[in-house]
């Protein structure tokens, strides 16, 4: 008896502990790992770097990145317009599987259901792929003197520097610069976004819709989602007229005007109505890019070179390969998104500069 009124006292306080071991766990899973904001990580070991990520760490100032998944995806501290974005692309999906699939596969074909729904999906995984993945950071604080403890360290005059590389005649020369914020010498074709307050290699644009930078990995995959939702967006309005006007190719209908076919298929009507209106943006962008990429040239540096060389100079760079053929196939097939140079989902080592805080140089404090 005195055995078990011993193990009756000590079972509340075994459950509490457990209790409180889950509640830990669970806090763990959501903040740690499915969504991660490194400037409010919760770990009872964050001082112990053998528990940590690279993800779960961000020492620097102004960086803004959320991470989901384990550091498998991620965005970026703004306005949510990425999720409105994918909000708009899966509401009238939706709409065309609950009211017009089935109408389709009744009076016309299966196939075109099919065709529809596969083209959304790779829209979809586009629009994924290029709103959550790494377009390209580079890693920070790479070339730094060997001071870097001292407050009144100087950067090396070169650093002042702009160093032009070798080119082809009449042609924008090839320049490398110093980024003072991510303490790096920038590759050709590298810009430092202000958004992301990164180094970004082969940045075209910051896309407010993505959420995103579009730069060397995730370019061509932006290319691929402007052409797959200009493409669902044409299809759908097309099977939804095919609808709408269905009664004008058959005899036997017993819809005779266009009002009673609105008022039987409304559901057509808005989806044509809709998939009109959200043609006209990325159909712009589309032919905006397609007339870029003919040239290989980047929307930065095509607006950075109107500005000082004017309209029809600021197409030819040098990395312009002279063949409209040679330029579209090298940014829509043949550029390798290549790895990324930041493995979020490595451990962290103690002391990797590449997530340490260092503050500006002082021949760059204004």
């Amino acid at each position: 008896m005195k055995a078990r009124r011993g193990i009756a006292k000590e079972r509340p306080e075994s459950e509490d502990s457990v209790t409180t071991r889950n509640e830990a766990l669970w806090r763990k899973i959501f903040f740690n790992w499915l969504i991660t904001d490194p400037c409010l990580l919760i770990d009872e070991h964050k001082e112990d770097a053998k528990h940590l990520k690279n993800y779960q760490v961000q020492n620097q100032e102004g960086l803004k990145y959320v991470f989901f998944c384990g550091g498998r995806f991620k965005t970026i501290k703004q306005k949510p317009i990425n999720v409105l974005t994918g909000v708009l692309l899966v509401a009238p999906a939706v709409l065309f599987w609950i009211f017009d699939a089935k109408w389709l596969c009744d009076h016309i074909s299966p196939s075109l259901v099919v065709i529809f729904t596969y083209i959304w999906f790779l829209s979809f995984s586009y629009f994924v792929n290029a709103s959550t993945s790494d377009p390209g950071t580079l890693p920070r604080n790479v070339h730094l003197p060997y001071k870097i403890d001292d407050e009144s360290t100087k950067a090396p005059e070169e650093y002042f520097s702009t160093v032009s590389l070798p080119y082809k005649d009449e042609h924008t020369p090839v320049t490398v610069r110093y980024c003072s914020t991510c303490h790096i010498w920038r590759p050709p074709r590298t810009s430092h976004c202000s958004v992301c307050n990164s180094c970004i290699a082969a940045l075209d644009h910051h896309c407010i819709f993505l959420n995103n930078c579009v730069g060397q990995r995730n370019h061509s995959v932006f290319l691929w989602f402007l052409l797959s939702t200009v493409t669902c967006c044409i299809l759908l309005a097309i099977l939804s007229f095919v609808q709408i006007f269905h009664y004008l190719m058959v005899s036997n209908s017993e819809i005779k005007t266009f009002r009673e076919s609105i008022t039987k298929h409304p559901v057509a009507f808005l989806l044509a109505i809709y998939s009109l209106l959200g043609l006209v943006y990325p159909w712009m962008l589309l032919l905006c890019h397609l007339f870029l990429t003919s040239f290989n040239v980047t929307t930065r540096e095509y607006l950075s070179n109107y500005q000082t060389r004017g309209t029809v100079y600021s197409l030819f760079t040098s990395f312009n390969p002279n063949s409209t053929i040679k330029s579209l196939y090298l940014n829509w097939l043949g550029k390798p998104n290549g790895v990324s140079l930041i493995p979020m989902r490595d451990s962290y080592t103690r002391g990797d500069m590449r997530f340490e805080k260092v503050n500006p140089l002082q021949s760059f404090t204004v």
